[in-house]
């Protein structure tokens, strides 16, 4: 009779690894991702990770940061991005591996119902997906300038995953409202000032001579960026885009804005060149203004707004003039990353100010 206790425990066995199954399989849905592959999702994700490139502050942009299950290292570090201000309990989840990737093993210890992936390819999206079992869905980053589509089109399908279209409707709204006050305060002004922006951060902080031709939030308020003139064959996106002192000094620019990403090499820049310093207008003047760092670990879509306005209280005051920059800053967080953290981001970067007289101006 031995036999047929077995026969009983085995089909118990059975039974029970059919009915886990049964109860394991959830409805699924095909998306076409930004490289073209059709993904097959849980039509509801609960729980998910970001891969490469700051995916994290797009899905965060999108409403996704309640559903991150883990997160590559460099996001456990000292609060560096704005989603981490925000979510600061994203710092202390599980970590699945390295910046740039993550490490296939520790992605699938945390769990995630889908991989969101940028800076990729496709064979390499492919493969990681074979390697896991789990569905990686890439986005790509585009910008707030001329790649502005890119950036909505991955916001929406992040929307799409997740179902927080009416988030990322929200948001989108938002971002063309913005740009639209910008560009309306600035219409038919004179825009004859001469502006440069300084220390852009590329993989690591840069000093006074790297700049950006497209900087976004100049381009909303349709000023005067020195740096435009630049050949194309001198601009990077990923390496950086460099000019010389004399190309500094022979622009002349009236208003020089220096990202405090950098600030500590610019200051060194001025320091031992302080012969040519005098030969700059806007450093004679006294016209020399911070923004916050805008380019770490990609781009920070909501500093760059933020950055907008108060290049635009700099270059346009009698335009500007009721708008306070703690206020902005906690609207656009709020929009961008769920929370009024502009107090945490003064304390962090330092308050935006004329580097000469040292005046906040926040309110």
């Amino acid at each position: 009779m031995k036999w047929l206790h077995y026969l009983f425990i085995v089909s118990l066995l059975l039974f029970s690894c059919k009915g886990q199954n049964v109860k394991n399989k959830r409805p699924t849905r095909l998306l076409t991702d930004a490289l073209q592959r059709e993904v097959a999702l849980p039509d509801t994700i609960r729980q998910l990770v970001c891969i490469r490139s700051s995916a994290i502050r797009l899905v965060t942009y999108a409403g996704g940061a309640p559903l991150i299950c883990g997160v590559e290292e460099q996001e456990t570090r000292p609060n560096e991005f704005t989603h981490i201000f925000a979510h600061p309990d994203l710092a202390r989840l599980p970590i699945i591996g390295p910046g740039m990737g993550g490490d296939p093993e520790l992605i699938m210890a945390a769990g995630p119902d889908v991989i969101f992936m940028t800076s990729t390819t496709a064979g390499e999206a492919d493969a990681l997906q074979k390697q896991t079992g789990i569905p990686v869905f890439t986005i790509e980053y585009g910008d707030l300038g001329r790649n502005r589509p890119t950036f909505y089109n991955s916001l929406q399908l992040i929307g799409q995953v997740l179902h927080t279209e009416d988030k990322v409707d929200s948001l989108i709204g938002f971002i063309d409202e913005q740009i639209a006050d910008l560009q309306a305060r600035t219409a038919g002004t004179d825009k004859s000032a001469k502006v440069y922006v300084g220390g852009i951060s590329y993989k690591g902080q840069k000093g006074i001579t790297s700049t950006d031709p497209y900087y976004a939030a100049l381009d909303y308020l349709e000023a005067d960026n020195v740096a435009s003139e630049l050949d194309s064959t001198y601009v990077s996106p990923i390496t950086g885009t460099y000019i010389d002192w004399e190309q500094l000094i022979d622009w002349n620019p009236d208003v020089i804005f220096i990202d405090v990403g950098g600030w500590p090499l610019v200051q060194e820049d001025f320091k031992t060149r302080q012969g040519l310093n005098r030969l700059l207008k806007a450093y004679e003047n006294k016209q020399i203004y911070t923004l916050w760092p805008y380019n770490n670990h990609h781009s920070n879509f909501d500093v760059m707004l933020v950055n907008a306005w108060y290049a635009g209280k700099v270059l346009f005051p009698e335009h500007f003039g009721e708008i306070t920059m703690r206020g902005k800053t906690d609207e656009i967080m709020t929009m961008f990353v769920g929370a009024p953290i502009a107090d945490s981001l003064i304390q962090h970067w330092g308050p935006y100010q004329n580097i000469f007289d040292g005046k906040e101006n926040h309110e």
